[in-house]
């Protein structure tokens, strides 16, 4: 474990305006995977590095954020506001969407922060007075079980947490009634074949944990994997390896995480491999999805959809399953722009069919980069998040983009699709970097930004669209 966690570099996602870079020149950053890799980015002013890497599992992509005298003011369509600035005490920058229970609480992880800067896990629950309380339900650098938590968290029946860690853990929380909990490694993804790089995990109905693993397996492009618990502990299980055709993990577009996993009402999961596949217009393939059947005990996965570059390229987090068995999606990169498309596939007599729902454009009051899982209503509109876009002009540049990120909808109209940006992010007090939304019964929308904020830790945010 390095002596300088992530969440130090994180942290300088977002500068002062006095000492923000004038003058801003991109220049190759000499990294490639191993076998399938892309190029990025270092920031230089004047000759001298002001890199803002926002960590990845297996690569870096370079983030600078500046304040420019010169800040769109972008109305949105939803009311917004802070719910909480996060600082560096009691954890800050959230890394990865957040979890809501059944009783509306809020849950999540500081990727920094705490004791050590090691990161904290957090609850928000609702006072009843239109207000929320915040607890520290658990400092990361105390013990090693969840040092830099990374993504978003799964609850099981019982109220225990899982998570994962930038280092490889996945960890288990759990909560006494007394209020305290106590925390413990599960699996510790120790490289080579057994991979280093996980996604977030779902649950199936017996406990078991499921995700994909961005490093190892028999080419070390990634791997399905099955965490089963046991009397004598937890055992691993891979699932399937990817091979490059039928998908690869290795690295990620926007510095999220590797893309977990979703069910459908029969057991079949389905997921996204950033890279691999058939498309030719990306180094190492434009990514797929693809579906993982259990067939008496053996699991078998199926490519659905190879990207092509044009319909997207890069997908970077899970997809969302409605009613109807149709699969949403996001793409990082691709499209008309290259920043990125929102998809639909649905299934047919067997056979899978895509459409392309909104290619986003990075301008004024669209955004770019979408690395977040989706959300649906019941009336069919998703609800979802940008890494950048949303200004001309704004306090953020991501990659070839400038904008600190943007909240949307996007509803069905007829046979077209309307795009609503219920928020520009400014990187300021408003925070920068929206990491995913979820919605509470009343149709209001919650996320956390990692950067920005009163603190420049990053905030959670509520938006009434």
């Amino acid at each position: 474990m390095s002596d300088t966690p992530p969440g130090d570099t994180l942290r300088q996602l977002v500068v002062d305006k006095e000492t923000a870079p004038q003058r801003v020149r991109w220049v190759p950053l000499c990294f490639q995977s191993e076998k399938f890799g892309r190029t990025g980015f270092c920031v230089f002013k004047e000759g001298r590095a002001v890199v803002n890497k926002k960590w990845s599992l297996g690569n870096v992509v370079v983030v600078v954020a500046a304040m420019f005298s010169l800040a769109l003011c972008a109305e949105g369509a939803g009311t917004y506001s802070v719910v909480r600035n996060f600082s560096s005490k009691l954890g800050d920058i959230p890394y990865g969407g957040l979890l809501m229970d059944q009783a509306g609480n809020l849950y999540g992880a500081n990727s920094a922060g705490g004791t050590g800067n090691w990161g904290t896990i957090f609850e928000l629950s609702p006072n009843g007075k239109g207000g929320w309380t915040y607890n520290e339900i658990y400092d990361c650098g105390k013990a090693v079980d969840c040092s830099v938590p990374v993504g978003s968290l799964v609850m099981d029946q019982a109220g225990d947490l899982y998570g994962v860690t930038y280092f490889g853990n996945v960890f288990e929380l759990m909560p006494s009634g007394s209020g305290v909990w106590t925390g413990r490694v599960i699996h510790t993804f120790g490289g080579g074949s057994d991979g280093s790089a996980p996604s977030p995990v779902v649950l199936d109905a017996a406990g078991n944990l499921y995700g994909v693993n961005g490093t190892g397996g028999q080419d070390n492009l990634g791997y399905i994997f099955e965490l089963t618990s046991s009397i004598g502990g937890w055992s691993l299980v891979h699932l399937h390896d990817f091979t490059g055709s039928d998908g690869a993990e290795t690295t990620n577009t926007a510095g999220g995480q590797v893309a977990g996993l979703v069910w459908d009402s029969v057991g079949n999961l389905y997921g996204t491999t950033g890279l691999g596949g058939s498309g030719s217009k990306c180094q190492g393939g434009c990514g797929l999805i693809f579906e993982l059947k259990d067939e008496s005990g053996k699991w078998t996965e199926t490519v659905l959809h190879d990207f092509t570059d044009s319909d997207g390229a890069n997908p970077d987090a899970a997809l969302t399953i409605d009613a109807a068995g149709d699969l949403y999606g996001t793409t990082t990169s691709g499209g008309t722009k290259g920043l990125g498309v929102v998809f639909k596939m649905s299934e047919s007599s067997g056979k899978w069919s895509g459409k392309v729902l909104h290619d986003f454009t990075g301008t004024h009051l669209d955004g770019a980069y979408p690395n977040t899982t989706l959300i649906i209503d019941a009336a069919g509109n998703l609800y979802g998040a940008t890494e950048s876009g949303g200004g001309d002009l704004q306090s953020c540049q991501v990659m070839n983009d400038f904008g600190c990120g943007t909240a949307f909808e996007l509803s069905p109209n007829g046979t077209q699709w309307k795009m609503t940006i219920l928020h520009a992010f400014t990187g300021r007090k408003d925070g920068g970097f929206p990491g995913g939304v979820v919605r509470d019964a009343s149709g209001n929308l919650y996320g956390a930004a990692q950067a920005g904020g009163a603190n420049a830790g990053g905030v959670l945010f509520k938006i009434v669209p």
